[in-house]
């Protein structure tokens, strides 16, 4: 027989103790707000010099108590400890919980005086086929019959899989825990739990920075947390839980208490757009910065200078990569790394806006001044230019490429009227666009609407 001493670890098997406590645990909404433990030793003819130290103890359903001092007696028998089922047994000092939640009665285990036989308990560990020679660190004991064996903390390692606590083949007990011996010999064993492979994934998406998938062993059939929405980090969004391929279930970030199949089970990444204040810099003033909001992957229109320039117009905004765009432009947001934000800087150029841009403007402000000035509000769904019967994001895009190129997008009769919603009257400009951009990151409500130049220009902040 080969020892294999030096493949054991003694640790205290706390993760062994929780398994334990799993089979205790339920919620309090099932049980009654109370329970009672009882100790019930009088049926055996026992007696006790103190009737009120085993009194009745009221408690919340699921908390746990200590077991009180008090012995009682019995003629011809050793009082040993305390049993709800006849195999785990508790003696003053321990901490008891009722196993179900509900009342329990907990009756004396007695060992009878004067027994002849002893029952043996031993420890049996095989690894890789092998037996450990366990007669020094877990020697083999006997015991009377009704006598208390506690459970060792010592663990053994096996590569393919984890130790909790001990077996006898029908029960398992947890390092500490106590159990009874019977009219019969006792042999406990590993209660082993196969590992398995868990693994995270970020899944089949794009701008990841650093690792994208990570793994390692899990215990079967033992709780276990998942991981945190820091696991893995995408420029512009956040984890919003995980998607199991066992089951199909979105689990939290964080959960604590995924019990680990007996396979391997992949956690996909649910992700989630995160929602920028989009800051447009005008000068050097953080006073004078524009904020828009808007999530990752979604567009915003570009919005019109709040301030002036001396002998410069606002040609347009600038971001990180140097790519700029005009005013009134759509502009989607990329997302940033985790900490940045996002900014673009104001070009200011030399001289008045270019020809051909002024008049566009001008044209479509006048083919719209005629059709708007006689209309009543009955007849005009404002800021739903493209008559879709909602107000949203496509509403400013289209305002603004029918500015920009309005022989290619015309707005029909109707859209126009529904468009001009910034100084009513006066014809379709990039502040109509920027109003329903204000709608949309839910800065102001469509009732607002129709607003004036000077309200349009307070939202900017």
């Amino acid at each position: 027989m080969k020892t294999l001493l030096n493949r054991f670890t003694a640790v205290i098997s706390v993760c062994a103790i929780a398994l334990c406590s799993t089979a205790f645990n339920v919620s309090a909404e099932e049980a009654d707000d109370e329970i009672t433990i009882t100790f019930d030793y009088t049926s055996d003819g026992a007696t006790i010099k103190d009737d009120s130290t085993l009194a009745p103890i009221t408690t919340k359903p699921n908390s746990s108590i200590v077991i009180p001092e008090g012995s009682p007696k019995r003629d011809g028998y050793a009082f040993s400890g305390w049993t709800c089922d006849d195999i785990h047994a508790y003696i003053y000092g321990d901490v008891f919980r009722s196993p179900d939640g509900n009342d329990v009665t907990l009756k004396p285990i007695w060992v009878e005086e004067n027994q002849e036989t002893k029952y043996k308990v031993e420890y049996v560990v095989e690894i890789d086929g092998e037996l450990v020679d366990t007669s020094e660190t877990l020697p083999e004991r006997e015991y009377y019959s009704g006598q208390i064996v506690t459970v060792p903390l010592m663990t053994y390692n096996r590569d393919d899989a984890a130790q909790f606590g001990w077996t006898d083949g029908t029960n398992t007990f947890a390092g500490q825990e106590k159990f009874i011996v019977h009219d019969h010999d006792v042999t406990l064993t590993p209660n082993w739990h196969k590992k398995y492979k868990i693994t995270y994934t970020v899944g089949d998406v794009d701008r990841v920075t650093g690792a994208t998938f990570m793994e390692y062993e899990q215990p079967e059939k033992i709780p276990t947390g998942l991981q945190a929405d820091t696991r893995f980090s995408r420029n512009g969004f956040k984890i919003a839980g995980w998607l199991c391929d066992d089951d199909d279930k979105v689990y939290s970030t964080n959960f604590p208490t995924y019990i680990m199949p007996s396979h391997d089970v992949t956690f996909t990444a649910v992700w989630e757009a995160k929602e920028y204040n989009v800051v447009f810099k005008q000068d050097g003033k953080s006073s004078n910065n524009i904020k828009i909001k808007g999530k990752t992957d979604t567009e915003i229109i570009t919005p019109s200078a709040t301030i002036t320039q001396d002998g410069k117009y606002l040609a347009g905004w600038k971001d990180s990569d140097g790519t700029v765009y005009p005013v009134g432009s759509p502009y989607m947001i990329k997302g940033a790394i985790a900490g940045a934000g996002i900014v673009l800087d104001a070009v200011w150029e030399e001289g008045t806006p270019p020809e051909t841009t002024t008049t566009a403007t001008q044209q479509t402000t006048t083919q719209t001044t005629t059709t708007t000035v006689t209309d009543t509000p009955s007849d005009i769904a404002y800021g739903d230019a493209d008559e879709d019967g909602s107000v949203n994001i496509n509403d400013a895009v289209m305002i603004m490429q029918s500015i920009a190129n309005p022989d290619k997008y015309k707005l029909s009769e109707q859209g126009r009227k529904n468009a001009d919603v910034v100084d009513n009257g006066g014809g379709i400009t990039n502040s109509d666009a920027l109003a329903i951009q204000y709608i949309e990151s839910k800065t102001i409500t469509e009732q607002d609407l129709p607003m004036t130049t000077e309200k349009l220009d307070s939202l900017a902040v």
